[in-house]
Formats: structure tokens, sequence, C-alpha cells
């Protein structure tokens, strides 16, 4: 169970790190339109190309390290969120300007299960961000220790041009 904890928590992370890659806007992901407008006060956005990640959480006995090839994101669509996996239904995907960056708010379900992630994002979106998230997994066939909130953090900082051989939103890990 501790090893799911941490795979959801990772995961989670670091697929917001990843939404730079979808191109898909809120709308076209299933997502209300209510995240879609909150969506048009992004202005500084990842740059594309290749950013080194390392994923944090308390409990996790080492962190996460991974290579994140982002592309050039579509206008309108938040750039720190998945797209939405097919089942899934995000009933909230907002992102708001902070003085430092974005505040996310999320909440999707899927398979009776529902992921609340709220959380910061801070940076220049050209050198360098930072995501610090709370993840919150709830549902009737979760176990209460799997419902305590996990805090998280990722790094990211530019690399360069993606490698030959990687495509936007392809991620490798232990890089």
């Amino acid at each position: 169970m501790y090893a799911n904890r941490m795979i959801l928590m990772a995961a989670s992370a670091s697929l917001l790190a990843l939404g730079a890659c979808s191109g898909k806007s809120d709308h076209a992901a299933g997502n209300t339109a209510a995240g879609t407008d909150a969506v048009a006060a992004v202005s500084k956005m990842p740059k594309a190309g290749l950013w080194k990640m390392t994923v944090t959480a308390a409990g996790m006995p080492q962190p996460v390290k991974m290579e994140v090839c982002m592309g050039e994101p579509a206008a309108g669509s938040n750039p720190f969120a998945p797209p939405a996996q097919p089942g899934q239904n995000c009933s909230k995907n907002l992102v708001s300007p902070t003085a430092s960056g974005y505040a996310i708010d999320m909440e999707c379900a899927s398979n009776g299960m529902t992921m609340a992630i709220a959380g910061t994002v801070s940076g220049d979106f050209a050198s360098s961000y930072r995501t610090e998230l709370t993840t919150k997994m709830s549902g009737p066939n979760l176990p209460p220790a799997a419902q305590t909130p996990i805090k998280s953090s990722v790094e990211s900082t530019y690399a360069g041009a993606c490698p030959a051989g990687m495509k936007p939103g392809e991620s490798r890990q232990g890089a």
C-alpha cells in the first residue's frame, strides 16, 4: 500500500508538470467552462524543450528524477494540468495568477475515486519553475490511510531542445 500511495503521488505531481505537452484545451479535455475561463489568465508558460524534473514528497524514500519533452501549449490550454484520461471527469481545473506565478485548483473523478489537487507554480518558466502540490485521493473503496493528503514538489529546470526521437509529451525516468 505504501508503494501504491507514493506512485499515485508522484504520478499526480508529474502529470501536472506534463500538462504543458498536451496542447489540448480544457474544454476539449472534458473539463468545465469555469476552468477554461481561468486559463485565459495564464500568460507565462513553460518554454518548449527538454525539462529536467525532480519530484519529492513526504514519505518518499528518495526523489524521482525525470526528463520531460514539452511542446508548445495550444492557446487557451492549461499548461499545468494533464489532459483528461478516458473515463475521467474533471469538474474543476482552475489556474489563477498570483504575485509569483499561479495557484492551481483541480478535482477529477474516475472509477469511483476523486483526486483533488491544490498548489502553486512559481518561477520564470524559461529556465526554471517549482510546483508545490497537495494531493488528496478519496472514494468508498480507499482505506483511510490512502485518503491522507500528500504534499509534493516538482523542481523543473530547462535543459535545451528535446533530443532526437523524443516527442512532446514523452518522458523518461531516472535521467
